[in-house]
């Protein structure tokens, strides 16, 4: 089923989307949106723009994996996202201008299910081990089913808590509604592709490249940042799956009718979880509890070089005041003559009394 944007004719008025990436010479814009494929879609635009990989592979940025380092922005090259051009660029991104802008999108339910697990269950260090340490809804290493399910549940009870109330926020971009990140009202989308449409993506990629710049490699979408446990009716089961639609009732509104039928399929199917499956979640973990730890250790290192640059710099202040104060100035030593006058004057005081 083709989704049918509701958009506008340019980009004049998108100049606060953050999560977009404009390929200038290619005539790409791309709106990503979390656990919607993003990884391997930038990777793809990576290749296709020509960017240096070696320089996104060697970034210092908190990621599980090298390959995660793909989302640091400062590592890509002439790049920009809305926010970084001037009004000209952006009138000038339009479907009729020749240019191709999309964004995926995914059943909500199926997708907080793998962000959870993502960020979650395998214990990203960014995640877990520093924006929502210590919190009381972090899930276990599982060595069961249940447990996943039960951590599971814990985590729907966050997202409709809130970050004010000690739960997560549905305004991270892992776990924000598709409406609210699509920003339609001002991105002039060519198409909004559902998660099941990636092959048509990649067909109208390469087309939309040899109409551009002459032509296309072959595109292909690697699996990028995969989640270990499948979705099944357990994941839904006691009421999750009406909480899940309420919590993202504005996606359910505006494409509904795509995720219907094919995911009436999961919901119906059992989990079918492994004890592989579960112990790669508990080596995942003990991966990114142990960068989470480092990441700890050089995060104090920091702070305590700063605090001795500190203090060296105040050392050094009272040093230079003290450096720079007025010195005494010594007595100067007296003449000979002088001396000699002073002892002829005792010894004739001497005289004097003796007499």
């Amino acid at each position: 089923m083709k989704i049918t944007p509701a958009s506008p004719p340019d980009a004049t008025r998108a100049g606060d989307v953050e999560n977009s990436w404009i390929l200038p010479e290619q005539k790409i814009m791309f709106v990503s949106i979390g656990k919607n494929a993003c990884t391997s879609i930038k990777w793809l635009l990576a290749e296709i723009s020509g960017q240096d990989v070696g320089r996104i592979l060697s970034a210092d940025s908190l990621q599980s994996t090298q390959r995660m380092l793909i989302h640091r922005r400062q590592s890509w090259r002439d790049t920009p996202k809305l926010t970084q051009v001037d009004d000209a660029t952006r009138a000038a991104i339009s479907p009729g201008n020749g240019w191709f802008v999309f964004a995926v999108v995914r059943d909500p339910r199926l997708r907080a299910f793998s962000a959870w697990q993502s960020k979650f269950l395998v214990g990203d260090p960014s995640y877990s081990g520093r924006k929502y340490v210590g919190r009381d809804w972090l899930p276990r290493t599982p060595e069961t089913a249940r447990d996943v399910l039960e951590d599971w549940e814990k985590f729907v009870g966050a997202l409709e808590r809130g970050r004010d109330r000690g739960g997560i926020s549905t305004g991270d971009g892992h776990f924000a509604p598709h409406t609210a990140r699509l920003s339609e009202a001002v991105v002039p989308y060519s198409r909004i592709y559902d998660m099941s449409e990636i092959g048509q993506l990649t067909g109208d990629l390469a087309a939309h490249l040899v109409a551009t710049v002459g032509s296309s490699p072959e595109l292909t979408l690697a699996r990028e940042n995969d989640t270990p446990l499948k979705a099944g009716r357990e994941v839904f089961a006691g009421g999750l799956l009406e909480r899940l639609e309420t919590i993202y009732a504005s996606d359910f509104e505006r494409f509904g009718d795509l995720w219907a039928a094919s995911s009436a399929t999961t919901m119906e199917r059992p989990v079918g979880w492994t004890p592989d499956a579960l112990r790669d979640i508990a080596a995942r973990r003990a991966i990114n509890e142990h960068v989470a730890a480092l990441d700890a250790k050089l995060t104090a290192r920091g702070r305590r070089i700063k605090e001795l640059n500190r203090r060296n710099a105040e050392l050094q202040e009272r040093l230079d005041a003290l450096t720079q104060r007025p010195q005494p100035v010594p007595p100067r030593p007296e003449p000979a003559w002088y001396a000699r006058a002073v002892r002829g004057g005792k010894r004739a005081a001497r005289r004097a009394i003796t007499r």
